[in-house]
């Protein structure tokens, strides 16, 4: 990824994380965490990895949420970044945050 696109993912990725904590329209937003973000060449799509912090809500209700607000969440982040085009946001389950776990309680078995 050329740096000027890792640059903008990033901040992307923190502003966006920004929005859903302090200004979540919805409280079950609050539980959302942003892990990455991965911006197209030409700036225009974002697919930003997400999972959620407690057990409290499952990663398909949340990907409902965020695509439910997705346009008041790209709204905000317009006010909060200048770009020359603001991206398509597209939110996808990081499922690696599962994977790490299960690979840590395979070790704990182990011990």
């Amino acid at each position: 990824m050329p740096d000027r696109t890792r640059r903008v993912a990033s901040l992307v990725k923190q502003n966006v994380a920004v929005i859903l904590l302090q200004e979540a329209t919805r409280p079950e937003m609050q539980w959302i965490t942003i892990t990455d973000c991965v911006m197209s060449r030409d700036l225009k799509h974002a697919k930003l990895y997400f999972t959620t912090i407690e057990r409290n809500l499952a990663h398909e209700e949340a990907l409902k949420i965020l695509e439910e607000e997705k346009k008041a969440v790209r709204h905000r982040l317009a006010k909060r970044i200048i770009l020359k085009y603001m991206p398509e946001l597209r939110f996808v389950w990081d499922d690696t945050v599962l994977i790490d776990e299960k690979i840590r309680e395979i070790h704990d078995e182990r011990r």
